[in-house]
């Protein structure tokens, strides 16, 4: 784009030197800006919110074989999600559990019984994220001996809801912007485009943060509100000449994460004698997984060997590998593995998704052997985990003897 707007100025020569100097950083500047502005996420952050809702059922006592049902009429609950977390407070007792990042809910509530505790499982799914809130249903569930011939059993169901907060909006983001400049030279508009862009950006509790290209020389600041509603204002300087640009738009929440879309603009400035600049143009963004970090963890599964037609299955963890440890690290989208009980090394990549593929080698009776390994990763209440699938065909290690293998692993940081 510089070489455009460089050449748009070529009329004019008592003007370019200056302009020229404006206009290679200004391109960096737009996209700065939308890097700062452009927001949102998709981590268990998305689920977050203090929930009221009720739950029914019913309760079955078998006293020696006379049973009787009673049944658990509707009845007020609250639940808070905290990053995956999980707190229930209930009349009849409180409790923990967590949501995955398949928005599956698991959890127990401890119902206080004569000096004891009744366990309470508690599942369930968040089924609905909006704009305006988080909807939950699901059931729960408990059988207990309480001793004299007598047991308790119960089952019902359960849904809650709760309203858009703002840290829905904490996580990683990725996006693009686009629009054009307009130069107008002492009379003489020449309009070039911003091209397709990439930004990236991180929100937490409403505020914004951009990684912007090196040497762009952009600062400003930007906040989501509870809404969704994105605004900011970033500006840069090219010899003594301050340009500024807004932005905004809104972002709202679905089940797969977060959306927006919005404009940019820049105001008519004066950027050298007889000069000045506009511009103004759309982006849009989407919450993505950032998962780097170290993980440890172990692989398991199943070596085969074939020596001359006898085969011989040999388990992982066991005598052919009983250091099962297996190691990733993660790191701008590039995954490393090593398992050191082999040794095996190797490299892959997880994209904005969670998803890891790649392979390992080492080396077996002068033989090299290459596992391929997939994976995914995921946010969870406690942490980050990565679990996936490895295997290798095959492999010829001479004298009639081939080997092949599959397992699983599964690591966390």
């Amino acid at each position: 784009m510089v070489p455009q707007l460089l050449a748009l100025l070529r009329s004019r020569p008592r003007a370019r030197s200056r302009a020229r100097v404006f206009v290679s950083p200004n391109c960096a500047g737009i996209e700065n800006l939308e890097e700062r502005t452009l927001l949102s996420s998709a981590t268990l952050a998305i689920l977050n919110g203090n929930f009221t809702g009720t739950y029914k059922g019913s309760i079955t006592v078998n006293n020696n074989g006379t049973k009787t049902t009673t049944a658990v009429t509707s009845t007020a609950f609250q639940m808070a999600i905290n990053n995956g977390a999980i707190t229930f407070t209930t009349p009849s007792g409180n409790g923990s559990g967590t949501v995955d990042l398949g928005r599956n809910i698991t959890g127990t509530v401890n119902v206080p019984n004569n000096g004891g505790t009744v366990p309470v499982s508690v599942v369930g799914k968040i089924t609905n994220v909006n704009a305006i809130q988080t909807v939950g249903s699901g059931t729960w569930s408990f059988s207990v001996n309480l001793g004299g011939g007598v047991t308790a059993t119960g089952s019902g169901s359960w849904s809650a809801s709760a309203p858009q907060v703002l840290s829905n909006f904490n996580g990683n983001y990725a996006g693009t912007y686009q629009g054009s400049l307009t130069v107008n030279d002492h009379g003489t508009k020449t309009t070039t485009p911003v091209n397709v862009s990439p930004f990236t950006a991180v929100i937490n509790n409403g505020v914004m943060t951009v990684t912007f290209p090196s040497a762009s020389g952009v600062t400003g600041s930007a906040t989501i509100d509870v809404t969704g509603r994105v605004t900011g204002t970033s500006t840069f300087t090219e010899n003594g000449v301050t340009i500024t640009v807004t932005s905004g738009g809104p972002a709202s929440r679905g089940m797969q994460g977060v959306n927006g879309s919005g404009t940019w603009s820049i105001k008519t400035t004066t950027v050298a004698s007889g000069v000045t600049l506009t511009g103004s143009g759309t982006y849009n963004f989407h919450s993505v997984l950032v998962l780097d970090g170290s993980y440890t963890g172990t692989a398991s599964g199943n070596v085969v060997e074939n020596n001359n037609g006898t085969i011989t299955n040999n388990p992982i963890p066991g005598s052919i590998l009983s250091n099962n440890e297996a190691d990733f690290t993660i790191s701008n989208g590039t995954v490393t593995v090593s398992v050191p009980g082999i040794p095996a090394t190797g490299t892959g990549t997880i994209d904005e998704n969670g998803v890891i593929s790649g392979s390992a080698t080492f080396t077996d009776d002068g033989a090299t052997i290459t596992v391929t390994f997939s994976g995914q990763g995921a946010p969870t209440s406690t942490g980050k985990v990565i679990n996936g699938t490895w295997s290798f065909p095959s492999t010829a290690l001479g004298g009639g003897v081939s080997v092949s293998g599959s397992g699983t692993f599964t690591a966390t940081a």
